[in-house]
């Protein structure tokens, strides 16, 4: 469990390499020590139509944005140090980016529903 989804304004493409972000990403969370390593999922998500604080895409808006999901369970100190830990890492990538954020979101277990080969 826990899934950290990477969204990102698409002509970010062009900038920076989106697999190195993911996998930074991955290992920001992996270093938390919170969670096994196997059991955390990321991935990105370009977006091509946005505003992002009144800057229309293709006039040199753009923006990161993570939420992290996970189970409930941590302390509210051990959610701050991993929504740092991720923003810090997005923060390498984001030069020249105006907007980077991050959310660390709790899920209600009994709404959530997987089924995974391991």
């Amino acid at each position: 469990m826990p899934h950290l989804v990477i969204e990102y304004a698409e002509n970010l493409q062009e900038q920076i390499s989106i697999n190195a972000l993911v996998s930074s990403a991955q290992e920001a969370m992996q270093r938390s020590g919170l969670f096994a390593p196997h059991t955390i999922k990321t991935r990105a998500l370009p977006f091509r139509h946005f505003i992002a604080g009144g800057a229309i895409e293709g006039s040199g808006g753009s923006f990161i944005h993570a939420e992290v999901r996970l189970f409930e369970g941590r302390s509210e100190r051990e959610r701050e140090a991993l929504s740092s830990a991720v923003f810090n890492c997005l923060c390498q990538f984001a030069d020249g980016v105006p907007a980077v954020t991050v959310e660390v979101r709790e899920m209600d277990p009994s709404c959530y529903s997987k089924r995974l080969p391991f």
